[in-house]
């Protein structure tokens, strides 16, 4: 009877090593499903972070190159606004555009006073001539004369004037008159001569009432008449207005166009100049302070205001 009692036990206790078995491989597989998952979790957030990282990095990025973009826009605009500020030079001054070019041209032209090349005309101005732009504008223009034989440009003056009698046989064919502008422009000197000329009383000159331009007359002797003093006393010593709207409509009556008048600054010892003078000298009343329409710091010290004010903080 007491044989079999020990083999009952060992398969009891086998059967509990097993169940014991069993649970630690639960346990250690659950652990393991654990730490994994929370392995998984920690990537994902990781993944999570790296990414908002990444998004805040490009919006930083393209904000630092939009205000690097801005900054170079600015500091072209102050380049841009110094350089039209600042003083004239060598570079600014160089001819940048073609009617700058043209007038260059011309003004040497017109300074020489001689035929040149396109060759004289590169070395003389530091640029070429003959390109088609600035060819066409100089070919069209009524101050530069192209001879096509010698192919050469000169200057072109309204009138074809050498020495001072040719300007004065000009001047003799038009009795009507012609601009001085137009005369000195002829040739080197010529101002000289036209200065010489009306000196000398063989030309008379006008002055424009309208352009302000002067015009030159020759002498024509069967326009001098004697003229008794008296007359010529009477004449000087009617006194014309300034301006009055009936002297003129009389003068139109009679069939006579009042010459145009210009206007003229007033000059010290004029009866207007000396009134405007004397308004001057009168001071403006001073108004009195109404503390109620306006607003005071110290509104409370209203006597501070009251009592007469300087007018200056220098002394």
């Amino acid at each position: 009877r007491e044989g079999p009692g020990p083999a009952s036990g060992s398969v009891a206790s086998g059967g509990m090593s097993k169940r014991k078995g069993g649970s630690h491989l639960e346990n250690a597989l659950a652990k393991f499903q654990k730490v994994q998952q929370q392995s998984a979790k920690i990537s994902i957030d990781a993944s999570k972070d790296r990414a908002r990282l990444d998004a805040r990095s490009n919006a930083q990025a393209e904000r630092l190159k939009a205000a690097a973009e801005l900054e170079a826009k600015e500091r072209k605009e102050r380049e841009r606004a110094a350089a039209a500020l600042a003083p004239p030079t060598a570079e600014n001054l160089a001819a940048t555009n073609w009617l700058m070019k043209q007038k260059r041209v011309m003004d040497l032209l017109h300074r020489t006073r001689k035929p040149m090349s396109t060759a004289e005309l590169h070395n003389e101005l530091g640029w070429p001539v003959d390109v088609p732009e600035l060819w066409e504008m100089l070919l069209h223009n009524d101050k530069v004369l192209f001879d096509e034989k010698t192919r050469r440009f000169s200057y072109k003056a309204k009138h074809s004037l050498s020495d001072r009698r040719e300007m004065l046989a000009l001047i003799h064919k038009h009795p009507d008159g012609v601009l001085e502008e137009d005369v000195v422009d002829a040739y080197q000197g010529a101002v000289e001569d036209a200065a010489a000329l009306i000196e000398s009383g063989d030309v008379i000159f006008l002055v424009n009432a309208e352009s302000r331009e002067r015009v030159l007359y020759p002498v024509d002797e069967t326009y001098e008449v004697h003229v008794d003093e008296d007359v010529s006393s009477a004449f000087h010593g009617v006194t014309i207005p300034a301006h009055d709207p009936e002297w003129d409509q009389a003068l139109r009556q009679i069939g006579v166009e009042p010459a145009p008048r210009r206007a003229h600054a007033a000059r010290a010892g004029d009866d207007d100049d000396e009134d405007a003078a004397d308004a001057k000298k009168k001071k403006k009343k001073r108004r009195a302070v109404n503390f109620e329409r306006m607003k005071v710091t110290n509104a409370h010290l209203p006597e501070l205001f009251k009592a007469p004010q300087v007018e200056r903080l220098d002394g």
